[in-house]
């Protein structure tokens, strides 16, 4: 089996609850409240956007920033002629921001 890496996963969306076709907030089968999440991705020299799906409190992610995936797990789903990939984590938490760039050295005048 290939092992799929995912690099430059940086969020696109704030979290947001999911919702059914009433508007209904989702909940999972433990009663946690269902959010999500986009992500874009890269991934083997490929790039994605992804909707995350995460129970429990929202991920307090913003736009813009690196974040982890942990837990990712992909499951096929299809109906009639429609299918697709429900993507879903057990966190999604925001990485630590890089530290800047070392100053050059000064030079002697």
């Amino acid at each position: 089996m290939n092992e799929t890496l995912l690099t430059n996963v940086v969020a696109v969306s704030t979290a947001t609850p999911d919702v059914d076709l009433d508007g209904k907030p989702k909940a999972n089968r433990d009663g946690l409240p269902v959010h999500v999440v986009q992500v874009a991705v890269t991934y083997n020299g490929d790039a994605s956007l992804l909707k995350v799906k995460v129970a429990g409190e929202p991920p307090k992610v913003s736009v813009g920033v690196p974040v982890a995936l942990v837990g990712l797990t992909g499951t096929q789903w299809a109906m009639t002629d429609r299918h697709g990939i429900s993507w879903s984590a057990r966190e999604i938490r925001p990485l630590p921001a890089a530290p800047p760039p070392a100053a050059p050295p000064a030079g002697k005048n």
